[in-house]
Order: structure tokens, then C-alpha cells, then sequence
């Protein structure tokens, strides 16, 4: 059990290591795409919800949510702002864990600003920090052979512990109390699958930016809590994954960062359509150029991605974020409407529902998450196989930063208007100069 343990002294040692001289852009752009979606999405109906019930729970004088003017707690805050960036299904993800990892720590970030100063630096090395550990957590319990149940939702599990090592690094905890932070948010992991397909499902990451930030915040009110919540015979490790893959979660820690594979998601639908959606983009224009009538669609997908994306029928925008069925009779019916967030009012077109009609969805063990093949069965007979073997936001096939600022645009100024879009967009460029990056927090004109 000592070696189990030996990987929570590590992410704490990590955790408060001295950071490099410089920020990587990749985290400037992970902010920056996060702080975009949690724009876009703020006045979401599940966002309209969570405010009630904190305005109720305990109304606050901090600075305001992102996006709007109510004023809440500064663990209210956090929960709601990262609620707001998952809640188009836009905001990032790393495919090796299938974490979406930035929400809960920026969100925890930017949540300590309403308390106290923190500058633009510091925030992209508590960033940096707790992304880092937040995907070797995820790693250690969801890595093949780990034993782990595929319906944890691994934001909700390792999220808080990421958040809570960037707050504590901002508080400037030594590893002990370090230690204690992330046991604490050990204590108060959670989330399943089971949430998909409705408003918690983006709650979830919500506890966790909220789970880290208390967890943080206790421990320097001296709430004690052994590293043993995390690593011991019965802490989350072991109850979560049988087989835990430390050598994964420990391969490389302090040298190489496996967080900067996170991707900025080019499209607003779970990461398991990206690669379907770019073999129906390629398929829609050899339909217009050939001129020809689809009669059947058959699309394979990786086992996972076929399981979470099985709900032929969405009823609400939730179900279509992650139907596959729907996405792609939507691509194909209009491959413009790739890049728009699914209205809330949502509902499925004649079109849409004719086209989804001919489509089947199988798993093919022989696939990752982020590949796709498309066989296109056509009225005449004949057939044409489009493959994807590396999908848009995929390691290998990042957007680029100018892609991330060009997205951020085009859901800033849907809600803002450019002008004030591209103001936004300059500061956040600039986030690294920042003397405070609660500045970005302004009230509403």
C-alpha cells in the first residue's frame, strides 16, 4: 500500500514544485477557450437554474458570475461558472481519459480572484498544475485494465482533485497541507454516466471546480485529512479502479505534461461525434458533387463511443449532444450548422428525421475514440467507405490557437456583439500580464 501512497506524495510534491519561467501558450488557449464557453453559455437554462437555487442558498457581494450580474458565494460562483462552460458541450477534451479537463480548475482559478488577488502568471501555472494532475488521477483509475466501471464520469471523479492543487498552490500550501487538500477532494469525488441526458450532466463538473476549491479552502482552515482519502486500501483509488495504473500516473510526472494533449473542441457535441461529424462533412460534399441519393449509412465507431452515443431518438438537447444518430443526419442535412451549439428549444426537423432513418451506428473493437468509418450505401447500389483515422481536436490534429480565437469569437459575439467580442479576446490574449485576472470578472454595463 506504501506505493499507492508514494503516488499522492508525488502529486502533492508536483503540485508546489517551482513553476517554469515562462507559461506554455497551450495553457493561454485553454483558458481562453474555456472562458468562451462559459461566456456562450451563461444564460443556458440549466445555468438560469443552478443561480436560483444559490441566490436562495446564500447571496454574496463577490464580483459576479462570468457573463452575468448576479452576485453569489465564491463556491457558488465557481460551481455555476463551470456549469456555464460545459453546458454547450463546446469546451475541451483529452481523449486518453476522456476528462474535460480545464472547466474545474480554471473555474476554481478564477473563483479564488473574488477573494484575492491573483495574477495572470500565477493563474496559468496553478493551471498548468492542476490539469496535470487532474488527467494523471484519470489515468491511475480509467486506463485500460484498471478494473474501473465505464459509467464513472472521470470529470466528476478527478476534477476536484486537480482544482483543489491549483487553489492550494495559489494559497501557497507546503505538501503537507497540500496533501490534505487533495485528500479532501479524495473525500468528495463523484459523478456518473447516469447524469447524460439531462442538466446534470453538466453539473457534475460543476461539483467538482466547487469540491476543489472548498477542499483547498478547508485544509487552510486546518480541517485535517490523510492522503490516504486518495491512495489508502480504502481511499477513492482503490474503491474506483480494483487494478489502479500508478506507473501511468506517475510515467514522466514533473518532465513531460500529458494534460497538453487536451484538446479545444472544434465542434459542440461530446468528443465521440468528432471524427463521424468529419466523415460526414467529407461525405455531404461528395453527395453535392456526384450528385447522388443516400440510401443507407452505416457508421462505425469505437466501442465506447458507440454505447455513450446510442440514443437514436434525442428528446432534448442533452440526448443530442452525444447522439450519434442525430449528429450525423444533422451534418449531413446542413454541414454549416457543425459549428452551432444545439438550441435549447430543441427539436428534430422532418429532414433531420428523414436522413437519421437511414443511419445505423455499430461499435468496431478495432477503433479508438477518436476514429471513424462511414460506409455510404447509395439508391444506385453502389457504395463509398469515408474513414476518419484522426478527428479535428484529436492529439495529433489540435486546433490551432488562431482556431480557438476564431471560435471564441463566433459564440462571444452571438451574446456580446463583435466589438465587445474581440475587447474580451484581446484581454484574455493578454491574460499573462494580468496584475489581477479578476478583472476579467467586471460587471455587466
Amino acid at each position: 500500500m506504501g506505493y499507492h501512497e508514494d503516488f499522492g506524495h508525488a502529486l502533492a510534491a508536483f503540485a508546489i514544485k517551482e513553476a517554469p519561467a515562462k507559461a506554455s501558450p497551450f495553457y493561454v488557449d485553454a483558458f481562453l477557450n474555456w472562458y468562451g464557453c462559459a461566456l456562450a453559455g451563461s444564460g443556458q437554462e440549466v445555468v438560469q437554474r443552478a443561480v436560483a437555487f444559490y441566490q436562495m442558498d446564500a447571496p454574496s457581494r463577490l464580483l459576479p458570475l462570468i457573463g452575468r450580474s448576479e452576485r453569489l458565494s465564491a463556491s457558488a460562483s465557481i460551481a455555476v461558472d463551470c456549469i456555464a462552460s460545459a453546458s454547450l458541450a463546446y469546451d475541451d477534451i483529452h481523449f486518453e481519459t476522456t476528462l474535460h479537463p480545464a472547466g474545474p480548475v480554471a473555474s476554481a482559478i478564477l473563483g479564488l480572484s473574488r477573494c484575492q488577488p491573483v495574477s495572470g502568471i500565477d493563474a496559468l501555472h496553478a493551471l498548468r498544475v492542476g490539469m496535470e494532475i487532474e488527467c494523471r488521477v484519470a489515468l491511475t483509475m480509467f486506463g485500460p485494465e484498471t478494473g474501473a466501471a465505464m459509467g464513472w464520469y472521470p470529470t466528476g471523479i478527478a476534477g476536484g482533485l486537480g482544482a483543489a492543487a491549483a487553489v492550494g498552490r495559489l494559497l501557497g500550501f507546503d505538501a503537507a497541507r497540500m496533501e490534505t487538500a487533495l485528500g479532501l477532494a479524495a473525500a468528495r469525488a463523484s459523478g456518473t454516466r447516469g447524469t447524460h441526458g439531462s442538466m446534470a450532466a453538466y453539473w457534475v463538473p460543476g461539483l467538482a471546480a466547487e469540491a476543489g476549491y472548498v477542499s483547498a479552502r478547508l485544509a487552510e482552515a486546518g480541517l485535517s485529512c490523510g492522503i490516504a482519502s486518495l491512495t489508502g486500501a480504502n481511499g477513492l483509488l482503490m474503491q474506483v479502479a480494483s487494478r489502479p495504473n500508478v506507473e501511468a500516473g506517475l510515467d514522466g510526472l514533473g518532465t513531460q505534461h500529458v494534460c497538453e494533449t487536451t484538446a479545444c473542441k472544434p465542434y459542440p457535441f461530446g468528443f465521440i461525434a468528432s471524427a463521424v461529424i468529419k466523415c460526414c462533412q467529407d461525405l455531404h460534399a461528395k453527395i453535392q458533387r456526384e450528385e447522388r441519393k443516400l440510401r443507407k449509412l452505416v457508421v462505425r465507431v469505437s466501442p465506447t463511443a458507440a454505447k455513450l452515443g446510442g440514443n437514436s431518438e434525442p428528446k432534448t438537447v442533452f440526448d443530442a449532444h452525444v447522439s450519434l444518430r442525430y449528429i450525423t443526419a444533422r451534418v449531413l442535412s446542413n454541414p454549416a450548422s457543425v459549428f452551432e451549439p444545439v438550441n435549447e428549444d430543441f427539436f428534430v426537423s422532418e429532414e433531420i428525421a428523414e436522413i437519421s432513418r437511414c443511419v445505423i451506428v455499430e461499435g468496431d473493437k478495432t477503433l479508438h475514440n477518436e476514429q471513424a468509418r462511414c460506409l455510404a450505401i447509395f439508391e444506385d447500389g453502389s457504395e463509398s467507405e469515408i474513414r476518419c483515422d484522426i478527428a479535428p481536436g484529436a492529439p495529433g490534429n489540435p486546433l490551432s490557437t488562431e482556431d480557438v480565437k476564431a471560435k471564441f469569437l463566433r459564440l462571444v459575439s452571438g451574446i456580446r456583439g463583435r466589438e465587445e467580442a474581440e475587447r474580451i479576446l484581446s484581454a484574455l490574449c493578454c491574460i499573462h500580464e494580468m496584475r489581477d485576472i479578476s478583472e476579467l470578472l467586471a460587471p455587466l454595463p
